[in-house]
């Protein structure tokens, strides 16, 4: 069977596929969330923790329609964890802290490099989700394909 249509935009395309009965605005909020949870999961692992209060603090809203929009946001800090700006900017700081301030009597390594999954480090959560888009639009479209939206597997 061959689907012959000429689009002209994401407009087009959702009517295309809402007509062969795919619920794409379901399938969507899923791969957003999917995302989200990925993005959260892999930013737990890089924060820098002397205490665990930073990781704690970390706040996900899930996908939800605005619109034509789709918005979700992670966040770090708040009144438990004030301090989450300047771990996540600041690249001059150690990660764990220097010694002999931090609470646990560990050590400091000095400065670590973005994504380091080991003593935690700065950009703990622009690393991961620089790592999640910057395979899109395809890795979107992996992740639609996993929500349900099989038609846009190919051969399909």
């Amino acid at each position: 069977m061959a689907f012959n249509y000429r689009l002209e935009g994401t407009k087009d395309v959702i009517s295309q596929l809402n007509a062969m009965g795919v619920d794409t605005q379901h399938a969507i909020l899923r791969a957003v969330e999917t995302a989200i949870r990925k993005v959260g999961a892999d930013a737990d692992e890089m924060v820098p923790e002397d205490t665990g209060q930073l990781r704690a603090s970390q706040d996900i809203v899930d996908p939800r329609r605005l619109g034509n929009q789709v918005e979700a946001s992670i966040s770090y800090g708040g009144p438990s964890a004030p301090y989450a700006l300047i771990q996540h900017e600041n690249r001059d700081l150690w990660h764990p802290p220097r010694p002999p301030g931090n609470s646990r009597g560990r050590t400091g390594t000095g400065p670590t490099t973005p994504g380091n999954r080991t003593n935690g480090g700065p950009k703990y959560l622009e690393f991961p989700f620089i790592q999640e888009t910057q395979t899109y639009p395809e890795g979107f479209r992996q992740r639609l394909i996993a929500a349900g939206m099989d038609i846009l597997r190919p051969g399909n």
